[in-house]
């Protein structure tokens, strides 16, 4: 059981890092892109946010790939994932 609280544990932790890096850097290229408004700065900012938003529920499998991969990473680093490819093969 503590196994697999581990194993939601990073999968949660590496959802969040992918979550959080893509909206930063959705939300710098809707910055840039907005910029030639004729707007003012806090209106472009909240535009950005909400294009940032917009952006992520268009494409969430890239959201799951991603924090999938990222998972796959933090398990190798630490041979994690030799163990649970152990403990799934005895059960």
């Amino acid at each position: 059981m503590k196994l697999a609280i581990y194993f939601y544990i990073k999968a949660l932790f590496s959802f969040t890092i992918c979550l959080i890096s893509s909206s930063v850097v959705f939300y710098i290229f809707s910055l840039i892109g907005n910029l030639e408004e004729k707007l003012s700065f806090s209106s472009i900012l909240i535009v950005s946010f909400l294009d940032t938003l917009l952006i992520l529920s268009y494409i969430p499998s890239f959201i799951i790939l991603l924090s999938i991969i990222i998972l796959i990473i933090f398990l190798r680093s630490k041979n994690e994932l030799m163990i649970f490819k152990e403990y799934l093969s005895y059960t």
